[in-house]
């Protein structure tokens, strides 16, 4: 019978818990319901028991092995053998490695539930303060925010031990800031202390609203408290593995308050702080520029912008970098060079623009593109290319990826379709298993038998499904095949049509799979009126047989309402950077006007001095001079100051050598005669 509820558990966790909750059926209940079928002996719990359960749960939970730890965490913690043995130090060790394997498998409403318990004990238990930082992960994790930040001012001692309160604080100060209460959240932060973990994420948020607020001596002075306090005591304050992340963004955030107060040499210093081996140096490095920019200091601007393309060719800044170094040659005069840069920003982003809008008018393009997403995204960062050394020239494709900045949370939601498949997949057999034991139970012999004959719906939607995969399949074969004649140089008015009827198959093809989803949503069943209000195990077997058989049906549904959010935040993210480009493109296609008549005004510049009778310097041409010097001979051309020590010099020597000819005694006139 262990079996058995391990099964319903894992029923549970799979995506019956919400309906059981609902019907009022936990764990605890098929405990009981065991045990009153002497199914279950509460004399057969012991203390040795308890205790060889609780170390086969944290060999698993050492080995990462999150299910099955939590299947025999459960059993410890719930079962009635184990009832009388609740105060052990065993039964805490469990419930709090069974909230730690809940957290893992991503069941956080389950796990603040087990954690709840604990917490209900007080300060004096010694689980007490490690279940309190759990909580907090939980409720950071994506849990109820508000919900738990309100259950939690419920729970414990007033007051609180010091670490529990700093963590309620910064808590509250999450949960304000992401209602917008900046107010609110600044004072809850502000009590966050130097020996809380939150302590630099706290004052990272309070700089954060003071920029908000338009008070940069405020922020800066926040993020100087953490980016520049001096590591010279003994305790300066709690450092852990968020610590690094928070002070490069801290390093950002300072060069950006500088920029905003127009101040470009602290800024720069600022930026030249993000260490190198940081995911930020991109970014640092294109932010400075532009500061340098801005602070007319064009030299340096090229100097970084120079570093960033040769180090990050592929960054999200490539465009943006690539445009601002034609407007630094256009603020040098240096019109030409500026009409080269843009003209090459075009011929290298336009197709770039072209492709993100054959991507977003095609459901197989969009497709290709998610999953290319995700392939980077699941691949061990590169390290950085070392200072001094160029990377190598990105091709169009991956440029196009590295230039977009998708929100964070289409990698999340993939996440979770990743546990809600691997969950789905554990479960297949589970209404299967669920009807041999019923079986069991009935006293049959032959349990596979009877759950061969148990009312399994039909499988129609499962062969719609692959109809449909292959039908995508073949969209996208074809789609390749359109853009293989596309490189080939195939001719614009031949391709369009083609392009045209691959679009209206992809939205055929979307408008059965939006039908389907709303079929299988439909063919959900509900429970029975009876097995709802079923108490006893045969009953609560019966209903979760029939809530496991149509499990794989509800999962389908809710992953394909994932995966449609998920792409709709990634296809939000495509759509801007496609604006930004056609915006790019439009700045680009300014400094080319602004280049020509700038190099048109200089020309004209150029023909008033000569008809004023002035020869213009940019005119003289050097090497025709150094063509009438000697080899004894160099041609130095004026650079709009005289040397004044070598004048000195020379007229020093000059006076030397009069005054010596004065002093010097006549000759002897037969000598002179000679």
């Amino acid at each position: 019978m262990r079996r058995a509820v391990g099964l319903a558990l894992l029923l549970a966790l799979c995506g019956g818990g919400r309906a059981a909750a609902q019907e009022g059926t936990t764990l605890a209940d098929y405990y009981r319901s065991l045990a009153d079928r002497r199914l279950l002996a509460a004399e057969t719990g012991s203390i040795e028991a308890l205790r060889e359960l609780v170390q086969r749960g944290e060999a698993l939970v050492v080995q990462e092995r999150w299910d099955e730890a939590a299947l025999v965490l459960w059993e410890a913690t719930e079962s009635p053998r184990f009832a009388d043995f609740a105060e052990t130090e065993e039964m805490r060790q469990a419930e709090f490695m069974l909230a730690g394997a809940l957290q893992e498998m991503g069941a956080l409403r389950t796990a603040y539930r087990v954690l709840e318990r604990i917490l209900a004990r007080g300060p004096s238990d010694p689980y007490f303060g490690p279940a309190y930082r759990r909580a907090v992960d939980v409720a950071l994790a994506g849990a109820d925010l508000a919900g738990i930040v309100a259950s939690l001012e419920g729970v414990g001692a007033d007051p609180l031990p010091p670490d529990a309160a700093n963590e309620l604080r910064y808590l509250r100060g999450r949960e304000r800031y992401d209602a917008d209460d900046l107010a609110a959240a600044d004072a809850q932060l502000a009590e966050v202390t130097r020996r809380s973990r939150f302590y630099a994420n706290a004052q990272y948020l309070r700089g954060v609203i003071a920029a908000r607020r338009g008070a940069l001596d405020d922020a800066e002075a926040r993020f100087c408290s953490i980016a520049t306090t001096p590591d010279t005591d003994r305790f300066t304050f709690y450092v852990d593995r968020r610590y690094f992340e928070i002070r490069d963004l801290t390093w950002l955030a300072l060069g950006r308050v500088a920029h905003e107060g127009r101040r470009a040499e602290d800024a720069f210093y600022y930026y030249f702080q993000v260490p190198n081996d940081s995911e930020r140096v991109s970014e640092a490095l294109f932010e400075a520029a532009w500061s340098m920019y801005e602070g007319g200091d064009a030299e340096t601007a090229v100097d970084l912008l120079d570093q960033l393309g040769a180090r990050f060719p592929s960054s999200p800044f490539v465009d943006e970098a690539a445009l601002l170094r034609g407007y630094v040659h256009l603020a040098r005069c240096e019109f030409d060079e500026a009409d080269r840069r843009f003209v090459a920003f075009a011929a290298r982003f336009e197709p770039i623009r072209d492709e993100l809008d054959r991507i977003l008018a095609s459901p197989s393009r969009r497709a290709r593109i998610f999953e290319e997403l995700l392939e980077i995204e699941s691949r061990p960062p590169a390290p950085p290319v070392p200072e001094g050394q160029i990377a190598p020239e990105p091709e169009a494709r991956e440029l196009l990826l590295g230039l977009l900045r998708v929100d964070p949370t289409f990698f999340r939601l993939y996440a979770e379709i990743r546990t809600l498949d691997a969950e789905a997949a554990r479960s297949a057999s589970v209404a299967d298993q669920i009807a041999a034991i019923e079986a069991r139970l009935s006293g049959s012999e032959a349990p596979e038998a009877a759950a061969a004959r148990a009312d399994a719906p039909e499988d129609e939607a499962a062969a719609l499904a692959r109809d449909l995969a292959g039908a995508r399949a073949a969209l996208r074969a074809m789609t390749d095949q359109l853009d293989t004649m596309r490189r080939a140089g195939a001719a614009r008015d031949r391709l369009e049509p083609l392009e045209q009827e691959l679009r209206g198959l992809g939205d055929r093809v979307e408008q059965i799979e939006r039908s389907m989803r709303q079929m299988i949503a439909a063919s959900g069943g509900a429970p029975t009126s009876a097995d709802a209000a079923a108490t006893d195990l045969d009953g609560m077997l019966r209903r979760d047989r029939r809530a496991a058989y149509h499990l794989p049906a509800r999962a389908a549904a809710l992953r394909a309402r994932m995966i449609d959010a998920a792409n709709d935040v990634a296809v939000r993210s495509i759509t801007e950077l496609r604006d930004r480009l056609a915006q790019s493109l439009r700045r680009a296609r300014i400094g080319r006007i602004d280049a020509v008549m700038g190099s048109k005004r200089r020309i004209e510049i150029q023909i008033e001095s000569l008809a004023a009778g002035r020869f213009p310097a940019e005119l003289q041409d050097p090497l025709r001079i150094q063509g009438l010097l000697r080899d004894d001979e160099e041609y130095w051309p004026f650079e709009g100051e005289y040397w004044e020590d070598e004048y000195e010099e020379d007229e020093e020597s000059e006076s030397e050598e009069s005054e010596s000819e004065a002093e010097a005694p006549p000759e002897p006139e037969s000598e002179a005669a000679e």
